[in-house]
């Protein structure tokens, strides 16, 4: 009896190992015969793409993959997943580490219950997390900060306990580039070359508001995914596996918004929005990308509190912008005392505001500043009605980010008709809904003419980045106002030309902004360059129907020895889903003049 219960117990591992080792072959004999590797799931919980010659290739990089060749080789992937997985051995580590995969093999496999194990730890944080629904979050684009140029997407995961106020305690998943201090060029350089490896990662939604609102003064957008609660546990499942592992960050197209559609279409597979972006991946794009899929569910706005301190600053008559701007340098209140009661409070609400973005900005504590201010305004009584600001337009409604121009005018009297193409992203006489107001963010665009008479098809400007950041100065701050712009003009002959000032707001219309700039153009690089300096001015304004631009600079040439003028005037409207522009300008006494559709 002894030598028999010794007998089996020498054998339960053996028998185990055979029983499990039989397991493993039947697993994989079913995934070969309903040939899994080519199902769309496992593709995208792969996050494979397919390369020119048919075969796939995935950008991930460190500890995700299983198999030796499974970036590249989604079967190799799919039977070492399954070897690893149902190994008694590595079973109870692995299914706790590979959730989503488990998950789904579970569903396509005739898997045996006891093959599977529990992972208690990662349930119970799971359920304290209690994510039911997802949300898209698109913040607004930021010329001033290079990083923030074209906008930025991220989820955020919502527990339906948190409700009203209490849903700044949601998480948000965010994928960002690990940059460190670098800055200028070299950040530019590095990220657009792929030097910086991009992961993932999980915040309270609240570090988000303080990071987006309240430090970069951007509003939010925030919509709600039409994923199932089975669907969102399994991107959850799925960003857990994703621990450890990165890929390359490209700011151009493998970006934030590319990765955050990858990281949905892998709960919903049969989304393939990603597949729409080739070159440039847009955040605002991409967004739009999900409403054409009927993927957006609601629209939220979340206002900065740049917005915030603007809408009262604004409202302000000079009297009470004297005394803000007396109250933070001169740290005295003579200017507050003249006002009446009600300019008083308007005044203590405005520079309460502004401290509160300073003090995300600045990182100090200026609780000894605010709280003699916070007092006196509470001695005025309720003097004020309840804020309101108005919402800026949905970004969903925005131009696009590509256009094409056709256009007919008047070189010199040389008829000629115009064919422009710009990848990205939008001028001064475009629609800038979600982007920053009275900007120019121009890259990649070709310009051509064919001038009828001389029957002669040239290219006029290719640009290859232009930008004007035109923020305002107020009393009490002064950003600058700068541009770059380089490119080719005429045909292939390069141009580099800068500019630095400031910009000023006025109440007229929906909105007016004038900036004053020194300026340099320099021209003929390629050649014999022939700089010019001078100065620019540019009146800049809308209505809900009407955008114009008003500009007048005047160059010395400084090869020629001569100075000249430019003059011009353009006016844009929206016509259905089309825009309707009319430009004119005389350089250099040379008129020109044109009309043009954007589509």
């Amino acid at each position: 009896m002894v030598l028999n219960l010794v007998f089996i117990f020498l054998l339960a591992p053996l028998f185990a190992w055979g029983l499990t080792s039989q397991n493993i072959l039947r697993y994989q004999k079913q995934a070969q015969e309903k040939a899994l590797w080519q199902d769309p799931q496992w593709i995208k919980l792969g996050h494979y793409r397919k390369n020119l010659f048919g075969g796939y290739k995935s950008p991930l990089l460190g500890n995700f993959f299983v198999s030796e060749n499974g970036s590249e080789d989604p079967k190799a992937e799919l039977f070492a997943t399954i070897e690893l997985l149902f190994n008694k051995d590595t079973a109870q580590k692995s299914q706790c580490r590979y959730l989503a995969r488990t998950s789904w093999l579970k569903n396509v496999l005739a898997v045996d219950s006891s093959d599977l194990v529990s992972c208690s730890e990662r349930d119970q944080w799971k359920t304290q997390l209690g994510a039911q629904e997802i949300y898209i979050i698109f913040a607004a684009s930021d010329l001033s900060s290079a990083g923030s140029s074209f906008g930025h997407t991220f989820l955020r995961v919502h527990n339906p306990k948190n409700t009203r106020e209490l849903e700044l305690l949601d998480y948000g998943i965010n994928y960002a580039a690990v940059t460190g201090k670098d800055t200028g060029a070299l950040y530019a350089l590095k990220g657009l070359f792929g030097f910086y490896p991009g992961a993932y990662s999980m915040l309270p939604y609240y570090q988000k508001i303080r990071e987006y609102t309240n430090l970069e003064g951007r509003n939010l957008w925030e919509y709600r995914l039409d994923l199932s609660p089975e669907q969102v546990t399994f991107l959850i499942d799925h960003l857990l596996e994703l621990d450890g592992s990165f890929a390359p960050y490209y700011f151009a197209d493998d970006n934030c918004s590319q990765q955050i559609l990858e990281l949905i279409e892998v709960a919903k597979p049969e989304l393939n929005a990603s597949a729409s972006f080739y070159d440039v991946t847009i955040p605002i794009d991409t967004v739009k990308e999900l409403k054409k899929h009927n993927m957006l569910v609601g629209e939220k706005l979340r206002l900065s509190l740049q917005a915030e301190w603007q809408t009262r600053f604004t409202s302000l008559n000079y009297s009470q912008k004297k005394a803000l701007k007396e109250i933070v340098y001169a740290k005295t209140q003579t200017d507050l005392q003249k006002l009446s009661t009600k300019e008083q409070a308007e005044a203590l609400e405005a520079i309460l505001s502004y401290l509160a973005i300073k003090e995300y900005r600045e990182e100090k504590d200026l609780k000894e500043e605010k709280y003699p201010l916070s007092v006196a305004r509470a001695k005025l009584g309720p003097q004020t009605e309840p804020l309101q600001i108005p919402n800026p337009p949905s970004p969903l409604f925005g131009a696009n980010s590509y256009a094409f121009y056709l256009g007919y005018g008047k070189a010199d009297e040389n008829e000629f008709y115009r064919f422009k193409y710009r990848r990205t992203f939008h001028d001064l006489l475009s629609d800038d809904s979600g982007l920053s107001t009275f900007s120019h963010l121009e890259v990649l665009s070709a310009d051509f003419r064919y001038f009828s008479e001389k029957q002669n098809l040239d290219l006029y400007q290719a640009v290859l980045v232009k930008i004007l950041s035109t923020s305002p100065i107020t009393e009490l701050d002064t950003p600058l106002t700068w541009t770059v712009d380089i490119g080719t003009e005429p045909r292939l002959s390069p141009y580099v030309n800068l500019g630095a000032g400031y910009s000023f707001d006025f109440p007229l219309f929906k909105a007016t902004r004038f900036s004053f700039m020194a300026v340099t153009e320099n021209y003929d690089l390629a050649d014999t360059a022939q700089p010019h300096f001078g100065v620019e001015g540019l009146l800049m304004s809308k209505t809900s129907f009407v955008r114009s631009l008003i500009y007048t600079k005047y160059l010395h040439n400084t090869s020629q020895g001569r100075g000249f003028s430019e003059y011009g005037i353009g006016l844009s409207t929206d016509v259905r889903k089309s825009e309707l522009r009319l430009e004119s300008k005389v350089r250099d006494n040379i008129p020109e003049w044109m009309i043009s559709v954007v589509f």
